[in-house]
């Protein structure tokens, strides 16, 4: 199946919940992430530009923990006639930050909500005993 890479952000904070966004069209929460742009250097990058985006933290707030990846995901997305996509996969890959301060001010055009939620609300159950180390 064709498909393509993605970038996602996953946040802790200092007693160790995550920043979870709330999707207004898939109606989930998800970590804050999306698709690389034109202007996007690194992967680390576009993961902290789409937290930046969606949470309306500031790139000062963000701390990258590690250059590597913490995680990899691989999900098919279904189909969207409206805009004439195909079934395609995500290839997403989620770094690490932590955020120390910071005041979450959602962009209402992306996402409905952002929360410091329970790690274990994250929808990958490797993704959740990764971060135990954390």
């Amino acid at each position: 199946m064709p498909g393509h890479v993605t970038a996602s952000a996953i946040v802790l904070d200092a007693a160790g919940a995550v920043l979870l966004i709330h999707h207004r069209a898939l109606d989930r929460w998800f970590q804050p992430g999306g698709h690389l742009e034109p202007d996007d250097e690194t992967l680390p990058g576009a993961a902290l530009r789409e937290a930046v985006e969606e949470t309306g933290l500031r790139p000062a707030d963000l701390e990258l923990l590690d250059p590597a990846p913490i995680h990899i995901d691989v999900h098919p997305i279904p189909a969207n006639p409206r805009r004439g996509e195909g079934a395609h996969d995500h290839y997403d890959v989620r770094y690490l930050f932590r955020c120390a301060s910071g005041e979450l001010n959602p962009r209402a055009e992306e996402v409905h909500a952002a929360e410091w939620r329970p790690v274990i609300d994250l929808d990958n159950a490797d993704l959740v005993q990764r971060l135990k180390s954390y």
